[in-house]
């Protein structure tokens, strides 16, 4: 064995068996602060005494998240953070004081900082932050869609979310700038802050959309990853859930839980998270069943470790739904 081959070895075991690198950097790195950011917002719940919306931001990256980063944590970072769950729960549940409950989600925060560090020299990378930026912005920009109409709060917590994911890519673009070129720097400071005006004064969305789209375009031009022309229609997102579920029940069945559970948080995350809007303006009850189904039911099935029978049953029931979404969607 080469020195190379046993130095790279030796860096492994003393890592404590770390996971490989994220097969998706950008994705790992969003979906933690995503977490921060439903902490944040919890954090600013409980402050103001708000503890049922508090709770309901905190089961967020514990119940929804934490699976989708999951195998790319190293071992130690993966009990690090279930514990930092239950602590925050525990503070929660004890109605601790803010300085205990905040004193747990700086805990969790610092694991998370733990985390981005096993990325090593692409944490910094100014291609790489771009992307997470553009990422984040994305996400807030869905959040308030689904947050505010016609100048009003329809779903708090939604509008919420997007504050705080503002303020985290905010963050990120805070610490990073410096490595931008000076025009792009300028033209995504600007965008970041009318974004962050409009979410504010809960403005119309084309001027959040608008804010967004062009700070996106200018970190577009720094990773020299190009923006897709559109986003998603209806008709793909259907697309995509149905090869998930699909997916996920083959996984299933060759054994492989945890890709199961993968391919069914991909399609709510990514796919269906897109579609609640449209379809709870036709359908309210089938849009919440569907969204109950795909983020909680089918993976706490996943846990109890069904049959193959009995998860295709509940998937191939959460397709019958969809397929009733699709004819409502006129899809």
């Amino acid at each position: 064995m080469n020195l190379h081959r046993r130095l790279t070895l030796l860096g492994l075991a003393l890592l404590g068996g770390a996971a490989a690198a994220p097969k998706d950097p950008v994705k790992f790195a969003a979906t933690l602060e995503q977490m921060r950011g439903h902490y944040d917002a919890s954090l600013m719940n409980y402050r103001a005494g708000d503890l049922a919306m508090a709770a309901k931001h905190a089961k967020h990256p514990a119940n929804e998240l934490y699976a989708a980063v999951r195998a790319d944590l190293t071992p130690a970072l993966q009990k690090k953070f279930l514990a930092d769950y239950a602590a925050i729960g525990a503070a929660l549940t004890a109605k601790k004081p803010y300085a205990d409950f905040q004193k747990a989600m700086n805990v969790f925060y610092a694991d998370v900082d733990a985390a981005l560090a096993t990325l090593g020299a692409t944490r910094t990378d100014p291609k790489f932050t771009a992307q997470v930026i553009s990422q984040i912005l994305e996400n807030a920009e869905h959040e308030y869609e689904e947050g505010v109409e016609n100048g009003r709060v329809t779903n708090l917590a939604e509008y919420q979310d997007a504050q705080t994911y503002v303020a985290r890519a905010k963050k990120w673009f805070d610490a990073s700038a410096a490595r931008y070129p000076a025009h792009q720097r300028e033209e995504t400071a600007e965008a970041i802050g009318a974004a962050t005006a409009v979410i504010a004064r809960k403005g119309a969305l084309r001027d959040l959309e608008a804010a967004v789209d062009t700070a996106r375009g200018e970190l577009a031009e720094i990773s020299g990853v190009q923006l897709a022309a559109a986003k998603g229609t209806n008709a793909t997102y259907l697309a995509n859930i149905e090869k998930l579920l699909s997916d996920a029940k083959g996984h299933y069945a060759g054994g492989m839980g945890g890709d199961a559970e993968e391919a069914v948080i991909d399609a709510y995350l990514d796919n269906y998270e897109y579609l609640e809007s449209p379809l709870a303006k036709k359908d309210r009850a089938l849009e919440l069943r569907l969204e109950k189904t795909l983020r909680e039911d089918l993976r706490a099935l996943l846990k109890a470790r069904p049959t193959p029978a009995k998860f295709n049953a509940a998937v191939d029931a959460a397709l019958t739904d969809l397929k009733k979404a699709r004819a409502l969607l006129g899809e």
